[in-house]
């Protein structure tokens, strides 16, 4: 089984690092190895791993929303994990900027990593919010998560649109720290994060066997020993399991 993985999961996914390869890449070796099946897992910018997957060069993507790819592949029943989206302000900004209604970003510019052509139509936010910006012309695509936040830190944009834990591990990362902030009084969106499979390399009977596989693991010490890993202070109350 050959997985690609773009961005999704930011420095969750250093794919290359044995000892911490990524929450997903652990999770998904880990099931498939109870089902006896071989997997590897290959980076690549979001783009060309798309790419690759409409292509049929590989059997899937190892995390995504099912708003992506619906053409191109099956998805399981069950879910890898939960993840939340949310807003994200200069530090300096707080309590100027809010979002407590679509009203508040009148006027703002908001950075918003852009879809993949051919595969998604939206990014990860709300058709509501999506189309408000559209209507409003003040959206600012941004061809990944690192450039929205770059964009922002350098007052570019006012807001900025991510993952609510990825965008914490990347401001770290960016040395970003004390100068970037979310807004956590309402969110963009919450939505399941799954494995998705390529229609034309992989059976139905496959992903319905991966799907319960997965789930038992998620009732096992093991996973449990993977997660606190990878967020040892049990992730934060807005990035439920």
């Amino acid at each position: 089984m050959q997985l690609v993985n773009d961005d999704f999961l930011g420095s969750f996914e250093g794919i290359a690092d044995d000892k911490a390869p990524g929450f997903g890449v652990e999770v998904v070796r880990q099931v498939f190895a109870g089902m006896g099946q071989d997997a590897s897992f290959e980076f690549f910018p979001a783009r060309r791993a798309w790419m690759m997957v409409v292509r049929g060069e590989r059997d899937g993507m190892l995390a995504t929303l099912r708003t992506e790819g619906q053409r191109f592949c099956s998805f399981p029943d069950e879910p890898l994990m939960r993840d939340r989206w949310v807003l994200f302000v200069r530090t300096a900004d707080i309590g100027k900027l809010k979002f407590s209604s679509l009203d508040d970003l009148i006027g703002h510019t908001v950075a918003v990593r852009r879809p993949i052509p051919g595969v998604s139509e939206q990014p990860t936010m709300s058709p509501e919010l999506w189309n408000f910006l559209r209507e409003h012309k003040n959206m600012i695509p941004t061809n990944d998560t690192d450039s929205s936040l770059r964009m922002l830190a350098a007052s570019r944009v006012d807001y900025a649109v991510t993952s609510l834990v990825y965008g914490m591990s990347e401001i770290t990362k960016l040395r970003l720290s004390g100068k970037i902030e979310p807004i956590l009084s309402r969110g963009v969106a919450e939505q399941n994060v799954y494995v998705c499979f390529t229609k034309a390399r992989v059976s139905r009977a496959l992903i319905d066997a991966f799907s319960i596989a997965l789930k038992q693991f998620k009732q096992t010490e093991k996973f449990h020993a993977i997660y606190r890993k990878y967020f040892p202070n049990g992730a934060p109350s807005d990035f439920p399991q």
